[in-house]
């Protein structure tokens, strides 16, 4: 699955990128790892409103939800959805059939590759675009207690190209990465069921992607981690004999 990610741009690059306007672009501040748990904001195009960013937070909360503890509860489940059965999920399926569909820029994300009871980071990004678009589902709820909508997104995922499945071994998933072809048909198209699944089962081509391997600061509980020095390379022995896992 995919639950960390980074948006290592200027507010500027991110509106020229996507002819789109954020609130507040020169306050927007670049994001070298964002962890899904810590549920950040991000900001959001959506297919009712294409030219302008929301900021939405990571973890759908369905409309449907009934008190701001089942909205917490909830949020830890829907940081992804496997896109296959988005329209079959009680979660998911009322934003898939109204066509609250998504784009989420991203400048890459992070996974790990699993070797014994060893775990590895690598950081992955498109060498294609600097900024590449993940495919997601949104929706509104309106908490109860307070009358404040709170908008939230869910980060859409498909089976694993050849590099993610060696790399992410031990799901074989990765985010369903959109060419920029196909960000116009999820953001502006009026997709029935099968157009969408078909969409989004397409697989992101692996000559396309960059990847490698890079310090387990990440996942330290001393040290911050959205800093730029946790995109630094880093090397392990166990992994020289494996290139499958690193893509230039």
């Amino acid at each position: 699955m995919c639950y960390h990610k980074s948006l290592n741009v200027k507010g500027s690059e991110l509106e020229e990128r996507y002819e789109a306007n954020l609130p507040e672009a020169s306050a927007f501040q670049p994001v070298y790892h964002a962890n899904a748990y810590q549920f950040p904001d991000w900001p959001i195009l959506t297919h009712q409103q294409p030219d302008q960013f929301q900021y939405m937070r990571w973890g759908l909360v369905p409309h449907w939800t009934k008190t701001s503890d089942n909205a917490a509860e909830i949020r830890t489940r829907t940081l992804n959805a496997r896109s296959e059965s988005v329209y079959e999920k009680p979660s998911f399926r009322s934003a898939a059939q109204t066509g609250k569909r998504c784009l989420i820029p991203v400048t890459g994300f992070y996974e790990w590759h699993t070797m014994g009871s060893k775990k590895f980071p690598f950081y992955i990004n498109s060498t294609a675009q600097k900024i590449v678009s993940i495919a997601g589902l949104w929706d509104e709820w309106a908490d109860p207690e307070t009358g404040e909508l709170i908008h939230t997104y869910t980060l859409l995922t498909t089976d694993a190209n050849p590099l993610l499945a060696a790399i992410h071994n031990s799901k074989k998933r990765m985010p369903c990465l959109l060419s920029e072809k196909d960000e116009q048909i999820w953001l502006h198209d009026e997709l029935n069921e099968r157009d969408a699944l078909a969409l989004l089962n397409k697989q992101y081509p692996v000559s396309k992607l960059h990847s490698y391997s890079i310090s387990k600061r990440i996942t330290s509980r001393s040290e911050p981690s959205d800093v730029p020095e946790v995109l630094t390379p880093s090397t392990y022995p166990e992994l020289t004999k494996h290139p499958e896992l690193f893509a230039a």
